[in-house]
């Protein structure tokens, strides 16, 4: 355990920690968020891993909820000696204290302590917080990046994100070619703008492929027969089946998706980000830009993009422009009320097939 550590530029965090961990430098205040709860579960275990014997875990290793405690009582934990010869760990669910709605929660718990104490974490401690999302804006965030111990989780990159899925496969038994790797994550849409796709729903979906296939290797079909059955899938699917103007099979994938359970809203937004892509992908492609150039202009994952160009061309850019005022009418008598969402949703797929 240590103050502040070094942080090299742009070091993604789990990268930090590992590095911290393998020096022992890991400071006695940390902070723990991020999209990758994951990775702040790893972190969290790793550091209790090596800090703490494992025979007294249960003792040492203390997880407190700050809507259920308060200032004093966390500091009270991280004064009390550890039971042995390792460390203590506080681990201090800090969602309600770090959002930006947990003014009523901040009040009660005492956070202006908390923010006195984060820098006075006594040898043998390690006070842990964690958190989904922090609000950069709130005093204790700006406290907590003053202690030096912020970690902020945030999406892997690709190398990364590979290395990743090929540990998993590994512990699962199974391998995999690179070229089949790369169709994995692409068909995850883990890269997509605002993708809700995190590592625990890659671990999932790894695990699906391992029982699916039979042999050692997965192959190119075992990644397209698990992962064609996800909710981008049947939107891309139903984009399609609009393209060919096959009315039958784009209201049976409209009942599918709305028989999902997902949000009306997550639904439409879903079937607006792929016409606009198709849009944006017409108009790049009439303008005389190769797929090549395309390609390195959009941030869009090359999965979904070769998908996107497929169906662009039964498309004109009008037809296109029409479909997307259509999604945006449907949004607007959704939330004023003047359809009910199955209706709202069936009314756009009739004028898109039009």
């Amino acid at each position: 355990m240590a103050g502040r550590a070094y942080v090299a530029k742009d070091e993604h965090a789990f990268r930090r920690m590992g590095r911290e961990l393998a020096e022992g430098s890991v400071p006695s205040f940390v902070l723990l968020f991020g999209r990758e709860q994951f990775l702040v579960k790893w972190a969290l275990d790793a550091i209790a891993s090596k800090y703490i014997p494992p025979e007294l875990a249960a003792v040492d290793f203390v997880r407190l909820d700050a809507a259920e405690t308060d200032a004093a009582t966390v500091i009270s934990h991280c004064e009390t000696l550890p039971m042995g010869g390792g460390a203590k760990l506080v681990a201090l669910d800090s969602e309600g204290l770090l959002s930006g709605e947990g003014g009523r929660i901040a009040e009660r718990f005492g956070e202006d302590a908390l923010m006195g104490y984060m820098g006075s974490v006594p040898p043998g401690c390690i006070l842990a917080m964690t958190a989904r999302a922090a609000d950069k804006r709130k005093r204790l965030y700006k406290a907590a990046v003053k202690a030096g111990g912020v970690y902020e989780f945030s999406a892997l990159d690709p190398g990364d994100l590979r290395a990743f899925v090929e540990k998993r496969l590994r512990n699962e038994g199974k391998k995999a070619r690179p070229s089949v790797i790369r169709e994995f994550i692409d068909m995850t849409g883990y890269f997509d703008r605002d993708s809700e796709y995190s590592l625990y729903s890659v671990e999932n979906d790894i695990k699906k492929l391992a029982a699916y296939c039979d042999g050692d290797e997965i192959g190119s079909a075992d990644v397209a027969a698990v992962m064609s059955s996800g909710l981008s899938q049947n939107v891309f699917a139903l984009s399609d089946a609009v393209g060919r103007g096959d009315s039958g099979e784009a209201f049976r994938l409209l009942g599918e998706l709305m028989a999902s359970g997902e949000s009306v809203y997550k639904l439409l937004g879903l079937l607006f980000s792929q016409f606009d892509l198709m849009l944006s992908l017409r108009e790049l492609m009439d303008s005389g830009m190769t797929m090549g150039e395309i390609a390195a202009r959009m941030d869009v994952n090359e999965y979904r993009l070769k998908i996107a160009a497929g169906q662009a061309g039964r498309f004109s850019r009008d037809r296109l422009r029409a479909v997307l005022r259509r999604a945006c009418e449907a949004d607007r008598n959704i939330k004023e009320g003047i359809l009910k969402d199955g209706m709202a949703l069936e009314m756009f797929l009739s004028a898109a097939l039009e």
